[in-house]
């Protein structure tokens, strides 16, 4: 559920982010200690961290906002971990070593997995666990424990956001046939069915009433916040659906007619339609009765376990996958939840296929929401009044945390987080950085710096990038977007634009964002490093391949060149050129194009002074390029996910693992660029069937080389994220170094000390 994110992004009219990672789980202790009369104690011995909303589903399996997660992750033990760069820690028992910033680092976890290549193209993944995990009431942890927390994640109702039943492990999909959730039965076979094989006729109404008054409650919270917004009046139905990208209704519609054109949109795909358009609540907690409609209904033939997954001991297991997926092994970070717990011990048998709970019924793990319990570093006590209180977990493995209370806070305003680390009602916040926020911080510093004796700064990349796309099929010259000449006339509006990103971006970040050259976030390990041999600026060579720029060149100068270079693409193009302008194009081409940007419809965007400059420069050897500033967002992202843009300007926030296949593929689902390379293809497709490293980042190499030659991409920027930190209340010494997005305060949680 994107929690009113998408209407903000209309307010804000920020670059969409898509979000293609996997999440992970957590979980806690349902004995513990009163919150109220453990506060006194609290006060001296108490990590206060701020947190921007959360929906109390702190379970392992179900929690699915970054802040429910960060809490569920504060309580549970992983069989996998990963490193600071994203990589999987594959020796975790022992210990795994990395140089990251010029300082070694050794990563422990609660595994090792070996992975083995079969012959038959089958792939073995070995796990064996340590045998001294606890959970925090003290009970051991074994490989049951998770395999039971497999079977939840693979069965056929689970509805929860981890994707482990999309891979391709075997024997998978014959345990997931011959069973559907009696929703999921309901809704395809619609009000007026009359067979009544698998439910009666008084469930069916009872479904359709319920469903209709949830989602007319759903469409009703998307109006609320559209007129708390300010861009619809009360009771402006119509114009509130319209803000929220859904035109076509009467001036007297209701939320219903909202709804059930919501419903129209989506195909009747309810949990995509909840999990997009969700103003704040998810569409299945507004019904009555939900629980009742996901319990699992058999239809067919069913295999009673999955032959991947294989008990080899007491604390070891196979799970064996039906081909190579570089991809699969972040899967594997698979919380060690308690069976005893979550689920029902009597129905634990692995031999006669029976794994702790009823198939088909996930609602005894479903009950657990709230109140988690694992074997994390800390144990949840309870959630209050917008805080989650927790204690430090004494049976952790890498520890007993130093401090002995942890509190997640929620604080809803950015400006509220800074402040609220000066007063001391915070001791750790993440506010949305920039420019200004930075000035603002050092203000409190009586060093005028961003570490000081108030507040200590922690930067780290953004797992993301910002860039501005072309696509393919509508800036080409004639009918093909592969040839020479609509490459060309591609990059001579990239070339324009790249030589102009360092201005835009260094104004509106200053010091907190960096210009990248290619289109991967540079957080990533596949990401080219400047010392890496044929490390190039992004479209710094002209048509014949030499280089645009010297390094005696001023600012004018490169500008100048750039051009220069921009006009022999054109003529490479087809298009004619006459004393430095360009006077015709060829066919299928123009000499006038449109971007799009969300900029408020102000210009308030980091790429916003790169078009306007580009457009100017463009002007004057006769191209038109029309920036449009969307100060609704929605316009922005229609505009280029139809295919309709020429250009835009977004960024893309990256998964553990840089698989290109969405983004590039020739069928990728968002290839919005509309690239369609067989040797690209081929590239990715080779990377994903391998785990060698090495092997995979040149192959990623050169599949950026061939986006950036088709000129539909021009990466533009990295920007900074921040974690501050109370210099005053917490001893900084203590705190994890060199964080990315990979790793945390949270990473070392259990070694912070207070002051």
């Amino acid at each position: 559920m994107k929690q009113a994110k998408k209407l903000l992004a209309l307010i804000l009219a920020l670059a969409m982010v898509l979000s293609l990672a996997a999440c992970g789980g957590s979980s806690s202790a349902d004995t513990s200690t009163d919150s109220s009369a453990a506060t006194t104690e609290e006060d001296s011995d108490t990590l206060v961290a701020s947190v921007t909303g959360l929906e109390q589903k702190f379970s392992p399996f179900f929690a699915a906002s970054v802040d429910d997660v960060n809490v569920e992750e504060m309580t549970q033990a992983f069989l996998m971990y990963t490193d600071r760069v994203g990589e999987p820690v594959l020796s975790g028992i022992e210990g795994y070593n990395l140089s990251y910033n010029g300082t070694d680092y050794t990563y422990y976890g609660t595994s090792d997995i070996v992975v083995t290549e079969n012959d038959d193209g089958t792939v073995t993944y070995s796990v064996t666990m340590r045998d001294d995990i606890q959970f925090s009431d003290g009970t051991y942890a074994d490989i049951d424990d998770v395999i039971f927390a497999m079977y939840v994640f693979l069965d056929p109702t689970y509805d929860g956001s981890t994707t482990l039943y999309s891979c391709p492990i075997e024997g998978l999909d014959a345990y997931r046939s011959g069973m559907s959730t009696l929703f999921d039965l309901l809704a395809a076979a619609g009000q007026d069915n009359t067979d009544f094989t698998y439910w009666d006729e008084e469930t069916q109404t009872a479904f359709w009433a319920d469903l209709t008054q949830a989602g007319t409650a759903f469409a009703q919270e998307i109006v609320d916040y559209c007129v708390d917004a300010g861009v619809a009046e009360e009771g402006d139905v119509a114009t509130a659906a319209a803000a929220w990208g859904f035109e076509g209704l009467a001036a007297d519609a209701t939320a219903e007619d909202f709804w059930n054109l919501l419903v129209e949109s989506y195909a009747g795909d309810y949990a995509t339609l909840s999990d997009t358009e969700a103003a704040y609540t998810s569409l299945f907690d507004l019904m009555e009765d939900y629980d009742a409609y996901s319990i699992g209904i058999e239809t067919g033939e069913s295999a009673d376990y999955v032959s991947g997954i294989v008990r080899t001991g007491d604390y070891s297991m196979d799970v064996i996958t039906t081909e190579l997926d570089a991809t699969f092994i972040y899967q594997l970070s698979l919380p060690i939840t308690p069976l005893a717990y979550y689920g029902d011990e009597s129905l634990y048998d692995y031999d006669g296929h029976s794994f702790g709970f009823t198939k088909g019924d996930l609602s005894s793990i479903k009950d657990k929401t709230p109140a988690p319990m694992g074997a994390g570093p800390y144990i949840f006590n309870e959630y209050s009044n917008g805080v989650v209180y927790m204690e430090a977990n004494p049976y952790y493995f890498k520890g007993e945390p130093a401090t002995q209370y942890l509190n997640f806070m929620e604080i809803t305003s950015e400006d509220d987080k800074i402040s609220g680390i000066v007063t001391g009602t915070v001791d750790i916040a993440d506010p949305a950085y920039s420019a200004e926020r930075a000035d603002e911080i050092t203000t409190y510093n009586s060093n005028g710096e961003l570490v000081g004796d108030v507040i200590t700064t922690y930067l780290y990349d953004f797992r993301g990038y910002g860039y501005i796309g072309i696509c393919a099929d509508n800036v080409k010259v004639g009918d093909d977007a592969s040839s020479d000449a609509s490459k060309a006339l591609r990059k001579a509006f990239a070339t324009v634009f790249s030589v102009y990103r360092d201005e835009s971006i260094d104004s509106y970040y200053g010091e907190t964002a960096s210009v990248i050259n290619y289109p991967i976030s540079s957080t990533s390990w596949a990401a080219p490093q400047v010392t890496d041999d044929g490390y190039q600026v992004a479209y710094s060579v002209d048509v014949d391949g030499n280089s645009i720029y010297t390094d005696d060149m001023s600012v004018d100068d490169k500008y100048a060149a750039a051009l220069d270079a921009a006009l022999g693409y054109f003529a490479a193009a087809g298009y004619t050129v006459e004393d430095g302008v360009v006077t015709a194009a060829p066919e299928g081409a123009s000499l006038t194009y449109t971007v799009h940007i969300g900029g408020s419809g102000t210009g308030d965007h980091p790429s916003f002074l790169l078009l306007s400059n580009a457009a100017d420069a463009l002007a004057t050897i006769g191209i038109t390029l029309t920036i449009n500033d969307h100060a609704d967002a929605s316009e922005l992202y229609a505009a280029y996910q139809s295919g309709e843009a020429d250009m835009w300007v977004a960024a893309w926030q990256a998964s553990t693992d840089p698989d290109m296949y969405q983004l590039y593929h020739s069928a990728g689902s968002t290839n919005y660029y509309a690239i369609n390379d067989a040797d690209l293809d081929e590239l990715i497709m080779t990377a994903r069937q391998s785990t060698d490293q090495t092997f995979r980042k040149t192959l990623y190499k050169s599949a950026m080389e061939i986006i950036l030659d088709w000129g539909v991409e021009i990466p533009v920027y990295q920007r900074s994220e921040n974690y501050l930190v109370s210099t005053e209340r917490v001893n900084t010494d203590t705190v994890t170094s060199d964080m990315t997005p990979y790793w945390s305060w949270m990473s070392e949680v259990e070694l912070i000390e207070m002051n």
